[in-house]
C-alpha cells in the first residue's frame, strides 16, 4: 500500500486522529496537518459533496485546507476552494450557520441537507457545487503523493514503519 493510502486510513484512528481532535490540524506548518486536511477534503467531497464539507467538522478548517492545497502545489485548486468559501459566505452559508440549523436534531439522526435547510440556500448551494466541479482531484492526488514522498521519513515514523 502506498504511503498516501495508508495515511488516508490511519489518520482516522488513534494516535493520529488525536491530532485532529486536539485542534492541532489547524497548524499548516505541520506536514501531518497538511496531509490530513487534503485527505479530509478528498474524503468528504467523495462521500458527501462540497456542502457537507462546509457544514461538517471539516468545514471548521476550510481556510486551512486552502493553505494545505497551496503547500502541496495546487494553487489553482486552492483558488477554487477560496472562491467556494467566498460564495458560500456571501450567501450566508457558513459553517456556523449550517451548524446552528442542526442544533436540536437528535444525535445520529439521518437528515438530508434539503430536509434540514429547505430551500434557504438553494442558489448558493448550486453555485458552490458548480465551483467544486472545477477541483481537479487527479492533480490534487498526484501532488499530495509527491508532497508526502518529500516528507517520507516523517510519515513513516508517524505510521510506525
Amino acid at each position: 500500500m502506498d504511503l498516501l493510502s495508508e495515511l488516508a486510513i490511519k489518520i482516522y484512528e488513534p494516535p493520529l486522529s488525536l491530532h485532529r481532535e486536539s485542534g492541532r490540524i489547524a497548524d499548516t506548518s505541520d506536514p501531518l496537518s497538511v496531509a490530513m486536511l487534503v485527505v479530509d477534503l478528498d474524503t468528504e467531497l467523495a462521500m458527501n459533496g462540497i456542502v457537507e464539507f462546509l457544514g461538517n467538522s471539516t468545514g471548521l478548517y476550510a481556510s486551512q485546507t486552502v493553505e494545505a492545497l497551496e503547500r502541496i502545489g495546487c494553487p489553482e485548486d486552492a483558488q477554487v476552494l477560496r472562491e467556494i468559501l467566498r460564495t458560500a459566505a456571501a450567501g450566508g452559508m457558513t459553517h456556523d450557520a449550517i451548524q446552528d440549523e442542526r442544533r436540536g436534531i437528535p444525535e445520529y439522526s439521518v437528515v438530508s441537507f434539503t430536509q434540514l435547510h429547505s430551500s434557504k440556500w438553494r442558489e448558493v448551494t448550486a453555485a458552490v457545487q458548480v465551483l467544486s466541479s472545477k477541483l481537479d482531484f487527479s492533480r490534487i492526488g498526484r501532488q499530495a503523493e509527491a508532497w508526502i514522498a518529500q516528507h517520507e521519513g516523517l510519515f513513516r515514523s508517524l505510521l510506525g514503519d
